[in-house]
């Protein structure tokens, strides 16, 4: 009987221990600092501050040629294909009038004295390249029935090309100024072109206030093709000596534009006013000060007021 009231005594002390376990744990955690998030920094500088200016462009034909009768008739002797030559002046069909095909029909019948005089009257009308280049499109065939006015054949010189853009009528003064600019094809493996800037337009699109400029693309390699796609690059506006901070550090939020600056070991969460963008460097106007430190690293995952740890450079 008296072993059997130790049991209980024995019990509660076991339980007691671990109940006091546990609050010692449970007091520990309550005590214990949350983990700092560890990031990166970097130092806002001074440094000068080149805008660049982007538009996009496309590849055109500087020459070309939509071959078509001048008057109705047949087409003869035309075997022209997509990709073949031609030379300017060449002959590359025929169109046979309406009324000499009838002559010929009866042609046979005719005392013979006055055939001559009846095949020089009713010629066929020969039909001749006006450039040379390459044929891009054939529309119509050999034996086709042709209307005067319908085009028969696209014609196109490939060696030397256009780049045509849209430049909005503020950027003028600076594109002048730059004279070169440089090309970036779009979707096409090839490195950037530096072009001149060959011509502006005098007419000014008043939907969306743009002025078309061109550039001559050199083609006698064949690579390039009409409908291209390509961006148009200059230098614009010079901000000397503006406050620089690396790209990463500024965070943007429905177009409200922020970054994390160092206070010891805690962020301030601040407003700023970005400037000229560049694909690594950003000017901020408004909203830290040279020398301040930016958090350049896990921004995003940051609060106002957060402790952080600065990851060592």
């Amino acid at each position: 009987m008296k072993k059997m009231n130790h049991l209980p005594i024995a019990l509660f002390g076991i339980l007691s221990f671990l109940a006091s376990s546990c609050s010692s744990q449970h007091a520990e955690n309550r005590t214990a600092d949350p983990p700092r998030i560890i990031v990166a920094a970097a130092t806002a500088v001074r440094a000068d501050m080149v805008d660049t200016v982007r538009i996009f462009g496309t590849v055109h034909l500087r020459q070309e040629a939509r071959l078509g009768s001048q008057f109705d008739g047949r087409l003869s002797d035309f075997v022209l294909l997509p990709g073949e030559h031609v030379r300017k002046g060449q002959r590359i069909g025929t169109i046979i009038p309406p009324a000499r095909e009838a002559l010929l029909q009866v042609l046979d019948n005719m005392p013979a004295e006055a055939r001559p005089n009846l095949e020089q009257q009713i010629r066929t009308i020969p039909l001749l390249s006006p450039i040379d280049g390459v044929v891009l499109e054939v529309l119509r065939h050999t034996g086709d029935v042709v209307q005067k006015g319908e085009q028969i054949v696209h014609l196109g010189d490939l060696r030397v090309l256009d780049i045509r853009g849209d430049l909005p009528v503020r950027d003028l003064s600076l594109v002048r100024k730059a004279k070169k600019l440089t090309v970036t094809f779009v979707d096409y493996p090839h490195a950037p072109l530096s072009l001149p800037l060959e011509a502006i337009s005098g007419q000014v699109n008043a939907t969306n206030q743009t002025v078309q400029i061109r550039l001559k693309l050199d083609n006698r390699t064949g690579e390039f093709r009409p409908g291209m796609l390509v961006t148009l690059s200059f230098a614009g506006e010079r901000h000397r000596e503006a406050v620089v901070i690396p790209r990463q550090a500024l965070l943007e939020e429905e177009g409200v534009f922020s970054v994390f600056v160092l206070q010891g070991t805690q962020v301030e969460k601040r407003l700023v006013t970005p400037g000229i963008l560049q694909d690594k460097r950003v000017e901020i106007v408004t909203g830290v000060q040279e020398a301040e430190r930016v958090v350049t690293e896990k921004a995003y995952s940051l609060e106002d007021g957060m402790e952080v740890e600065v990851k060592r450079e």
